[in-house]
């Protein structure tokens, strides 16, 4: 599932930033970034020494002194800036002047050069970033698609919407300005506090002291926020599952006039994510505010202190100077501080949730060693299967159903009786309980999920129709499928005729879900679908619900022949859908009552038989 040799290391603080950071890590351009940075800031300390030494320069020539005798730019910039001084010197040219142009033009080259790297190090993070936001896409797209039935069970369509469209975005956000300015701001402090010390330890002492109170007051925005971002998070989610489930039930909501109540629903997950939201605001107006102030106080008292420092002959103006921008560099990493913590809470809490779907236990997956399933005959055997959703109720009790290859089976029952449960136990989308399931004499939990499902076709009650062409709708299960057999899948499923009526024929474009088709035509089209990859296994799970007396006679008889030979499994509430079948099995309860053919199980006498009287008396009266 992961790539990269990314851990799978429970998420929480900074095991969940380090598996984030594993998704960038292997990228040249990432490692490039880094020493970018290191550059940059390297870059970036010497302008304060610079202009420190042309105001003790200028100070020292005004004071009767010569050029060449005052105090010279130490540290990084003094090594880059003392042979240029010797070679102008060497040319000619006069040496207070000299210096006074090399100081003056270094610190616009010196700035010309921190803006092409601060260009290169966001261009290349961002490709990173991107990378990355692809990476945990996929990672997250396929872990959804390896997940089993009982995980979306539980979860709801737009809070998984949110994790992967909002926190991916949060994340990539992180990776490109958060990450950076954290590494660039870290380097930027230890090597201004050594800048700062080897001006004036004791403004150094002094300076630590506010930023001792900085990171303290930082430190509790920290504590305050995080619970605030992962209330945002989470109930982000729940306004765009609010959102999705209407959109997706607008025709419900308008046949039964229920804007209003919508609206209400709306309403008050929007309120709640305006009253955390607003709190957070709340909290950050306070906190960012005051973090300045301890700055600019923190400056003032430093530039003070430097004064009497200078009076007295301890340092020198361009001393006092050079360690005031110095400071005035190290607030700034200081004060975005809180802004960095706010950013990495709410990254984090957007990783924890992205990396909690990621995580998921997928409960039905292959077990090591499972067996390729060939081509099977088709025997299906339930051998005392017991079947839980929940791990407590269960909706089948001891069921025990031998069916032979090429047999037609129905399964009967009202709602609730567990006849759902059994076809979706068949291709595994829930493993049994207790008990097991065998095709051609093999446990279906010895194979790969992927050679068993191959074997089997299913046409659910309320089919999905792809936004795609009819064409690609049919072919669906069977990759590159010469048109010749979607058209023979088609005509077998009795749509051909429609298909071939439509101005673009099998090329038509069909709505989301097949909103523009009707329901009988979608249920035709799935069942085009499922003739098309020819399993040796067929559910159709109220597969003519959809369709009127008339279509549902005409698929019937096209299935007929396609029918023969092959194991299949009719769910059906209508009996005219059963009467062909070679055997029949009644649920109630979970638990098989009757089974037999249709003519055993009339001379029964029981369930069957007063299902089967009630709907023949009820379409006689209808006639």
């Amino acid at each position: 599932m992961t790539q990269n040799g990314r851990s799978r290391e429970g998420p929480g603080g900074w095991a969940t930033l380090s598996r984030l950071l594993g998704y960038v890590t292997p990228y040249w351009e990432f490692k490039a970034v880094i020493a970018l940075i290191l550059l940059n800031t390297v870059v970036s300390i010497m302008s304060p020494a610079i202009v420190g030494g042309i105001i003790d320069m200028v100070g020292f020539v005004a004071g009767g002194g010569s050029a060449l005798e005052a105090p010279r730019v130490g540290g990084p910039a003094g090594l880059i800036l003392s042979p240029l001084t010797t070679y102008f010197q060497s040319r000619g040219i006069q040496g207070g002047r000299a210096l006074l142009a090399i100081y003056s033009l270094s610190l616009i080259v010196f700035a010309v050069f921190e803006g092409g790297l601060s260009y290169l190090q966001r261009y290349l993070l961002e490709v990173v970033s991107q990378r990355a936001g692809y990476e945990i896409r996929m990672d997250m797209y396929n872990s959804l698609l390896e997940k089993s039935f009982s995980f979306y069970d539980r979860q709801k369509t737009g809070q998984l919407m949110a994790r992967a469209t909002g926190d991916i975005n949060m994340l990539g956000r992180f990776i490109n300005f958060g990450f950076r300015m954290s590494v660039s701001n870290l380097l930027l402090v230890l090597m201004v506090l050594y800048s700062m010390a080897s001006i004036s330890p004791r403004l150094t002492g002094l300076a630590l002291v506010f930023i001792a109170v900085l990171l303290a007051t930082t430190t509790r925005y920290s504590r305050m926020i995080r619970p605030l971002w992962q209330a945002i998070r989470e109930l982000y989610g729940e306004v765009t599952s609010v959102v999705q489930e209407s959109l997706a039930g607008i025709r419900v909501v308008k046949g039964f006039h229920r804007e209003s109540y919508e609206e209400k629903r709306f309403k008050g997950v929007a309120q709640r994510y305006f009253d955390v939201t607003l709190k957070s605001v709340r909290l950050r107006s306070f906190y960012r505010p005051l973090v300045s102030l301890i700055s600019e106080v923190g400056s003032i008292v430093l530039l003070v202190y430097g004064g009497f420092l200078v009076v007295e002959g301890s340092l020198t103006l361009g001393s006092v100077v050079a360690f005031y921008f110095y400071m005035r560099r190290l607030m700034g990493p200081v004060r975005m501080l809180g802004f960095l913590t706010g950013m990495f809470v709410r990254a984090q809490a957007a990783a924890e949730r992205v990396f909690e779907v990621i995580d998921a236990r997928v409960e039905v997956r292959d077990k090591p060693g499972a067996l390729e399933l060939g081509r099977v005959r088709g025997d299906v055997v339930f051998e005392d299967v017991w079947f839980s959703y929940d791990g407590e109720s269960m909706v089948l009790k001891g069921v025990n159903l031998e069916v032979k290859a090429g047999q037609r089976v129905a399964i009967l029952g009202a709602t609730g009786s567990g006849k759902t449960s059994i076809i979706n136990l068949i291709p595994r989308f829930y493993d049994v309980t207790k008990g097991s399931i065998r095709v051609d004499g093999v446990d279906v939990r010895d194979v790969t999920i992927k050679s068993l499902r191959r074997q089997i076709g299913i046409v659910r009650q309320e089919p999905f129709i792809f936004k795609k062409t009819i064409r690609e709708n049919i072919a669906y299960g069977v990759e590159d499928a010469p048109l010749s057999k979607v058209v023979e899948a088609a005509k077998k499923a009795n749509i051909h005729d429609f298909i071939a009526s439509l101005p673009q024929g099998y090329d038509t474009l069909v709505g989301e879900r097949g909103v523009t088709l009707s329901g009988g035509q979608r249920q035709r089209i799935a069942i085009a679908r499922a003739i098309l990859k020819d399993p040796r296994i067929l559910i159709l799970d109220d597969s003519t619900s959809s369709v009127d007396t008339k279509t549902e006679f005409e698929i019937q008889e096209a299935l007929a022949e396609l029918l023969r030979g092959r194991t299949t499994f009719i769910i059906t509430q209508r009996l005219s859908s059963v009467k062909g079948a070679d055997y029949i099995v009644v649920l109630e309860d979970g638990v098989i009552r009757e089974e037999g053919t249709h003519e055993e199980l009339m001379e029964l006498g029981g369930v069957y038989r007063q299902l089967y009287q009630t709907q023949i008396a009820g379409a006689e009266e209808g006639v």
